[in-house]
């Protein structure tokens, strides 16, 4: 069951003060739609049917679910930005108006309120941009909305390496909801053995070590080194930040757990403080690695 709240038509955007913009499903469905020659979706689907379409997933598994915020953003592409203004449109409707604009990176959460605890809930995870859809799903802290994907086979994509078309990526969905209650489970095991693992002061800084050579390595124009690493868990300006609130959290607390580092983590993960085509895949980037014994092995 979907939950809404009433809200007044949003009439502009301002893309030029704000990198990114929250809007509503309807205000979503508005913006200008992006065809090819043939007056088709140009990436197969519209943002707004994809968001449409997991709300139909959730009803046919007879999920109580809500649409949260659904972030718009800009970047710095100039070939394909993420948004276009287009000045014939304008005409018609209005200077900055909602219809003259292509929107082509979104991202939005949406809650699944199955088996809620107070700390967690569950939520799927999409992102459509220029590459194409990514959906996750996984847990989300309530208090800071902190989101969790836990496993690589929590993700899908209708590009790169392990690409599938967009039926077969709604079909995946589809199977993780039927699926929910043991997807769950396995879930919150993974967070029970993340919050009980006990990390050393040597430990914590050899982690922040590990994220950096990961960068440098992925980022290397050496092909031995870049080709070992598919995605950092964060970038260089990421690891800055994430150190320092980790410093600030250890003079809080006494113990630090490899749950408490992935917790700062995401709070990192979430548009405007990484780029959208990335929150998805550096997130489970970072869980996996916390999750296995590569700290050991280095």
């Amino acid at each position: 069951m979907e939950n809404s709240v009433a809200t007044t038509a949003q009439a502009q955007f301002d893309f030029t003060t704000n990198s990114i913009e929250v809007v509503t499903l309807d205000t979503l469905r508005r913006t200008f739609k992006e065809n090819d020659i043939y007056g088709a979706p140009l990436k197969g689907i519209y943002h707004y049917q994809v968001i449409e379409q997991m709300e139909e997933i959730c009803r046919h598994n007879n999920l109580n679910y809500e649409v949260e915020e659904i972030f718009a953003a800009q970047n710095r592409n100039r070939n394909e930005p993420g948004v276009v203004v287009l000045p014939q449109v304008e005409e018609k409707f209005g200077e900055r108006a909602v219809e003259a604009h292509i929107l082509r990176r979104i991202y939005t959460t949406i809650r699944i309120k199955e088996q809620e605890t107070d700390e967690l809930t569950t939520s799927l995870v999409v992102a459509f941009h220029q590459s194409g859809i990514q959906v996750a799903i996984g847990p989300c802290v309530k208090i800071c909305h902190n989101q969790c994907i836990l496993s690589p086979e929590r993700i899908v994509s209708n590009y790169g390496k392990e690409k599938v078309s967009i039926e077969q990526l709604f079909e995946r969905v589809d199977e993780w909801l039927g699926s929910f209650d043991n997807h769950l489970a396995e879930d919150r095991k993974r967070i029970a053995g993340l919050k009980a693992k006990i990390l050393t002061p040597v430990e914590v800084y050899a982690y922040i070590g590990l994220l950096t050579t990961l960068r440098v390595s992925h980022d290397s124009s050496d092909k031995r080194l870049s080709s070992r690493v598919d995605i950092y868990p964060l970038n260089q300006s990421q690891i800055s930040d994430f150190t320092e609130k980790l410093l600030k959290l250890a003079i809080d607390k006494k113990q630090l757990t490899a749950w408490d580092l992935y917790n700062v983590a995401t709070e990192l993960y979430k548009p405007g403080s990484t780029d959208i085509p990335v929150v998805i895949p550096q997130n489970a980037a970072l869980a996996e690695l916390l999750l296995s014994d590569k700290l050991e092995n280095v």
